[in-house]
C-alpha cells in the first residue's frame, strides 16, 4: 500500500509539473521579425496594425520587429532564409516557391500557411480609350504593333504579365517582332507614359480603389480587358483563382472583368515553434474586427476564408492547425 501511495503521489507531482510546463510556455513571450512590405505602402500599414493586435494578446515582453522589404518575391525568400519568422506574401507566389518556378530556382517547402484570403486583388489589363484593341488575343491574331507597360522586372506585376501574354499564346519575343514594345518600370513611371500616349496597354495587379489605377481612370481614361476561360484556366495552373472585378470599381468600368485574382495572406517558415504560430494566429484572427475597421480593403476576409488552399497554396503550420480546429474551421 506504500508503495501504491507513493506512486500515486509521484504522479501528482509529475502531472502537476507538466501542467506548469504547459502555462509556462504559452507565457513565455514570442519574439518575432515580420516581413512586411515598403515603408508606406498597404503591406506596410497592415503589418503596423497587425503588429499593434498581436502584442495586445501576446504574453508580456512580446516583441514584433516589422521589416520593410520589396513585397512579396522577397519576403518568401527572406522566409525560407530564416532571415524573418513571419511575412505577408501573395498565394501564387507562394505555389511558385513550392514548386520551384519563376524567381525561385529550386523547391522550397519551410513556408507554411497562417492566415489566408486578408484582401482582393486582381489582374489588371488596361488599354487606352480610343485603343481598338478588345482582347489580347487580337494582338496575336492580327500581329499588333502594340507598346505594353509592366511593373519592373522580376516584379509581381512583371510575371503576371508574361503568364497573361503566355495564356494568350504571347512572348515579350513575339511583342517586339510584330514592332511593339514592354516597358518594365515603376507604377509612377508607366502612369506618365501611359498619360502622355506612350504606351497602349497595361498589364499588372490591382486592388479596388487603388490610386494609380483610378488615376488613369479619370486621366486620359482607360478601357479594362477580361481574359478568355482558356487563359484563366492556364493561370490558375500557376496559383491564381478565378476573380470576376465587379462593375463600377474605377470610373468608367460600367462592365465585369473576367479574369483571375488572389488575396495577401501570412505565412510563417517552418522553424517558428507551434505554440508560437498557434499564438500569432489567435491575434490576428482574434482582430479580424479592429483590422477591418481600419482598413477597407479587408473587407472581404473571412474566417472560413483564413485556412483555405485558394488562399494559402501551401500546408498549414502545425500550431495554426490546431487553432483552426479548435475553433471549428478545420476538422
Amino acid at each position: 500500500m506504500f508503495n501504491t501511495l507513493k506512486k500515486h503521489t509521484l504522479f501528482i507531482i509529475l502531472g502537476g509539473a507538466l501542467a506548469f510546463s504547459s502555462n509556462a510556455m504559452a507565457d513565455d513571450p514570442v519574439n518575432v521579425t515580420f516581413a512586411a512590405g515598403p515603408t508606406g505602402t498597404t503591406w506596410y500599414a497592415y503589418a503596423g496594425a497587425m503588429r499593434t493586435e498581436m502584442l495586445n494578446s501576446l504574453p508580456a515582453s512580446s516583441t514584433v520587429d516589422i521589416l520593410g522589404t520589396p513585397m512579396a518575391i522577397a519576403n518568401t525568400k527572406l522566409l525560407t532564409a530564416e532571415r524573418v519568422d513571419i511575412g505577408l506574401i501573395f498565394p501564387p507566389v507562394a505555389a511558385w516557391a513550392t514548386d520551384g518556378f519563376g524567381p525561385f530556382d529550386k523547391k522550397i517547402d519551410n513556408v507554411l500557411g497562417l492566415v489566408g484570403g486578408l484582401n482582393q486583388y486582381y489582374q489588371r489589363i488596361t488599354v487606352q480609350n480610343d485603343s481598338p484593341i478588345t482582347s489580347i488575343t487580337e494582338i496575336k491574331e492580327k500581329k499588333l504593333a502594340v507598346s505594353i507597360g509592366t511593373g519592373p522586372q522580376g516584379s509581381l506585376n512583371e510575371y503576371i504579365a508574361r503568364l497573361i501574354l503566355e495564356a494568350n499564346g504571347l512572348t515579350y519575343e513575339d511583342i517586339e517582332s510584330y514592332g511593339g514594345s514592354i516597358s518594365k518600370s515603376s507604377l509612377s513611371i508607366l502612369q506618365d507614359q501611359f498619360g502622355d500616349k506612350q504606351l497602349d496597354m497595361i498589364i499588372g495587379i490591382t486592388t479596388e480603389g487603388h490610386p494609380n489605377t483610378a488615376q488613369l481612370s479619370i486621366a486620359p481614361g482607360q478601357r479594362f480587358l477580361s481574359l478568355s476561360e482558356d487563359a484563366i484556366k492556364f493561370l490558375e495552373n500557376y496559383g491564381f483563382a478565378q476573380a470576376p472585378m465587379p462593375a463600377n470599381m474605377f470610373e468608367g468600368q460600367n462592365n465585369t472583368v473576367e479574369g483571375v485574382g488572389f488575396s495577401t495572406s501570412l505565412y510563417a517558415n517552418a522553424s517558428v515553434s507551434e505554440d508560437d504560430a498557434y499564438q500569432i494566429t489567435k491575434a490576428v484572427m482574434e482582430s479580424q474586427e479592429n483590422l477591418q475597421r481600419s482598413f477597407g480593403s479587408m473587407k472581404g476576409w473571412t474566417a472560413e476564408g483564413s485556412a483555405t488552399k485558394i488562399n494559402l497554396s501551401t500546408p498549414l503550420h502545425p500550431g495554426v492547425k490546431k487553432y483552426y480546429q479548435e475553433v471549428g474551421l478545420l476538422k
